[in-house]
């Protein structure tokens, strides 16, 4: 088992699957009641059918049923209006059109691929075909099954694109080849999908063939569309062709249902699978759009497919067939929300996030009514799996990403982005900033890992919303007055820029809901200096800075106060009141927010942050502490915490800002190497209630200093956490540190006791703690009965895991495991008559 994978995978599911739970859960439940109540109809109906004809039963009292009946199935009918909001995919199972199919004539490419990779003689092989043919659903298959046949010691996949991310793919080979195995040599495969350019550098990416001292040898699996591309790169080329009539008519009646069941359809249905021409990806679209349609759309879609192509924005790399079915789709799509989020996923490139489409459509507005962000990332995940039930998006390998084929991304590109007003660019090609006409329309720009060798003085686009620039090395200068005058700017997002002067914002932009900056060189300035002052945007609801080496604090209170009197200066306070996500990485000069909080706590209170639901702290350097004792009002509303990296942390919330956490239901501490406590007691209170009531998940990960949770004589309140993790702390001993002055007294010594209250948990990993004896006070049958994992790992110190009584209630655990647990010191898994 690979520790850490497994952590990051759990952490995954545990994100994504909470907020889709509690997003669908009450309406499925109701949905379940409605057809409940369909089958109570059927049955009705059922039994008027039998009374018919019997004797003694009034041919008017049955018309009198069956009217009654008739007009309660016409209002349970209306009610099922109100589940369209709930996906397909939670509705019924539907042929995916990224899955693989085994077709017959597939079978002797997915042979030949096989043999190719089992042959010793053979390093490098090519995979070629039309757009549209299903190459990358082929090579994830040779996956699958070369792992399942163990043909390799570790397989890795990665798509390349058009502009390839470098630095992700050269990681994660780095990641795979420097595993340890345990073995003298390596054997590992590596599928690069989607290869556009046959200059790839191999030795670039970290692959050099078989390595000198033999610890690592390399087979390479490509797939292009192009021939010469894998010419130039494999030794050996494999083509994938069209689909055999038979296989594609079959997948056709597959998804769509057996239309030879529906009367008329097998005609239209047979010649609408000719016009596919053998694509996988067109039949599967087509199909699925297709799926439970009326015999006249079914007549409509043909007549288009007959007809030369009826839009002249069609690109010649996408087929007719497909382009149909793309077509048919988007205007399939119920909302113009639905319209822009398929538009913004495009832009997002391959294996997008869902947090980079939450960030920008927050930004852009787009999820109207929502009055959280915990609601928004909710409305988010709907609305991916409805593109994904329209067979516009494809699953991604990460439960937090999504995928989209390139050539519905082409038909996005060239078609969608010319009716909302987008100007967007993914690779390197000039652009003709002196259009003035057709600059005016523009409401997004999208300029992605180009080459943008010039930027124009000021963007002439009256009508933008949103500017996001990510050049491929940080060396573009940005002219002082680019953003001048953009008061409409609702996001802006700028990577790898260098502002030799800070631009100049003549009117600040105060609709700007959305401010990303990532390796941006702003000098001594700051965000505030660059924004004017921040109080003045009342609309600003997320701030994300990353990786800008220069930068000391966000905003510096002190020069807007600079003109102002001492009296004045004292009552300038900051108000965010709309900010809802802070995301503060790798800022390795940062130590405060605002100047003003220098040598204090990162924050003070000259800032306010009302409605503040998610923090993150990454890499910087918070000096103590995060809060003053008295801000409880900024973290009121807080639900997701993490902070990871913060070496001069002691602790991370003072006692009296702790019971103000009643929202929080994410919390990470990660790498924090001088933290010590969790919480830490600031007042002269000699008991103490800690209630935290919707926290679900906490992880306390590499805090080499930490001792426990807290010390004091508290009673610690987990009513609603289901997973606990608390992984390499080499001195963490209990989870409260009671004071020595107390009357409490353990004849044992145990990680948890009576005091922490842990009614609901249902995971808990323990790995590399200083715990001794046990982990459970024997009296604490109650934080055990929803326990379904229970993960161990080098915690040398443990005796046994539970006694004889608390094992009689571990009736649902379903997952156990220890990992290098079993020292000396490990006598029993249960200790019989332990009398604690």
């Amino acid at each position: 088992m690979d520790i850490e994978q497994e952590i990051k995978r759990n952490d995954e599911k545990e994100s994504v699957k909470r907020y889709t739970e509690d997003f669908y859960s009450s309406r499925t439940e109701a949905l379940q009641n409605w057809l409940e109540i369909t089958s109570n109809f059927i049955q009705r109906a059922h039994y008027l059918l039998e009374d018919v004809g019997k004797r003694g039963k009034s041919l008017f009292q049955l018309r009198k049923k069956a009217e009654q009946i008739c007009k309660d199935i016409a209002a349970h009918v209306q009610e099922a209006r109100g589940f369209s909001d709930i996906p397909l995919s939670y509705r019924q199972e539907k042929v995916a059109a990224d899955r693989f199919e085994d077709f017959e004539s597939r079978s002797g490419v997915l042979k030949d691929i096989m043999e190719a990779l089992r042959s010793p003689g053979i390093n490098k092989i090519g995979v070629h075909g039309k757009p549209g043919m299903g190459k990358t659903m082929m090579v994830r298959e040779v996956k699958r099954r070369a792992e399942q046949e163990r043909l390799f010691d570790a397989v890795l996949m990665a798509t390349v694109g058009r502009n390839p991310d470098l630095p992700r793919i050269q990681d994660e080979i780095a990641r795979v080849s420097n595993e340890e195995t345990g073995l003298i040599e390596k054997k590992v495969l590596v599928i690069l999908d989607d290869l556009w350019k046959p200059e790839l550098s191999l030795e670039l990416l970290g692959i050099n063939g078989k390595e000198e001292d033999n610890v690592v040898s390399y087979k390479l699996l490509l797939t292009s569309r192009d021939r010469d591309v894998v010419s130039h790169i494999s030794e050996t080329q494999i083509e994938i062709g069209s689909l055999a009539w038979g296989d594609e008519w079959n997948l056709f009646k597959k998804i769509a249902d057996d239309p030879d069941k529906s009367r008329g359809l097998p005609f239209y249905a047979n010649e609408i699978t000719k016009k596919c021409e053998g694509l996988p990806i067109a039949v599967a679209t087509l199909a699925n759009a297709l799926r439970r349609r009326n015999l006249i759309e079914w007549k409509t879609t043909l007549r288009k497919l007959q007809s030369p192509p009826f839009d002249q924005l069609n690109s010649s790399q996408i087929p007719q067939s497909l382009y149909s079915a793309i077509k048919l789709h988007y205007s399939g799509l119920k909302s113009n929300e639905l319209h822009q989020i398929f538009l913004l996923c495009s832009l997002l490139g391959q294996n997008a996030t869902i947090q980079n489409l939450l960030k920008y459509g927050i930004g852009l507005g787009l999820f109207p009514g929502v009055k959280s962000l915990e609601e928004a990332r909710a409305q988010v995940l709907n609305l991916v799996t409805k593109l994904k039930d329209s067979s516009l998006l494809l699953d991604s390998g990460s439960s937090l990403n999504f995928d989209m084929h390139d050539l519905v991304r082409d038909f996005a590109t060239s078609t969608v982005s010319k009716e909302y007003g987008v100007l967007a660019l993914t690779e390197d090609a000039p652009i003709n900033w002196s259009h003035m006409e057709a600059m005016e329309s523009i409401k997004w720009i999208y300029l992605s890992n180009g080459d943008t060798s010039q930027l124009p003085d000021e963007l002439k686009c009256p009508k933008l919303t949103f500017f996001h620039l990510s050049e491929k090395s940080p060396s573009l200068v940005s002219p002082p007055n680019l953003f001048r005058d953009k008061e409409g700017l609702k996001v802006l997002s700028l990577s790898k820029m260098n502002f030799l002067s800070i631009p100049s914002l003549i009117s600040p932009p105060k609709n700007l809901r959305t401010l990303c900056l990532d390796q941006v060189e702003l000098g001594a300035a700051n965000i505030g200096t660059m924004m004017g002052e921040l109080e003045n945007l009342q609309q600003l609801q997320e701030i994300r800075v990353k990786h800008c080496s220069d930068m000391e604090e966000i905003i510096d209170d002190k020069e807007q106060e600079s003109g102002n009197s001492a009296e004045e200066r004292e009552g300038h306070i900051v108000e965010l009141i709309t900010l809802r996500s802070l995301k503060l990485q790798r800022l390795p000069k940062l130590i405060s927010f605002n100047s003003s909080c220098r040598n204090m706590a990162f924050f003070n209170e000259k800032v306010v942050f009302s409605n503040l639901e998610e923090l993150q702290l990454f890499s910087i350097m918070v000096d103590n502490t995060i809060w003053y004792d008295s801000m409880t009002s900024c973290i009121e509303k807080l639900t997701k915490l993490i902070i990871h990296g913060c070496d001069n942390l002691e602790y991370l919330f003072p006692s009296s800002i702790a019971t103000g956490l009643l929202k929080l239901r994410h919390l990470q501490v990660k790498k924090c190497q001088r933290m010590r406590e969790i919480i830490v007691a600031n007042g002269d209170e000699e008991k103490e209630i800690l209630i935290f009531p919707q926290l679900t998940f906490l992880v306390i990960e590499d805090l080499q200093n930490l001792v426990c949770f807290c010390a004091g004589n508290y009673t610690v309140e987990f009513s609603s956490l289901k997973q606990l993790q608390i992984l390499n702390c080499i001195n963490f001993e209990e989870f409260i540190k009671y004071f020595t002055s107390t009357n409490v007294t353990y004849d044992t010594p145990s990680l948890l006791k009576e005091k922490v209250v842990l009614s609901n948990l249902e995971e808990l990993w323990l790995f590399s703690i200083m715990v001794d004896n046990t982990i459970w006070y024997n009296s604490m049958t109650s934080c055990i009965k929803k326990l379904t994992k229970l993960i161990i790992h080098g915690c040398d110190n443990l005796e046994y895991l539970f006694s004889s009584s608390m094992a009689a209630d571990l009736l649902k655990l379903r997952h156990l495991q220890t990992l290098k647990t079993l020292s000396a010191s490990m006598q029993e898994i249960i200790l019989w008559n332990a009398h604690l």
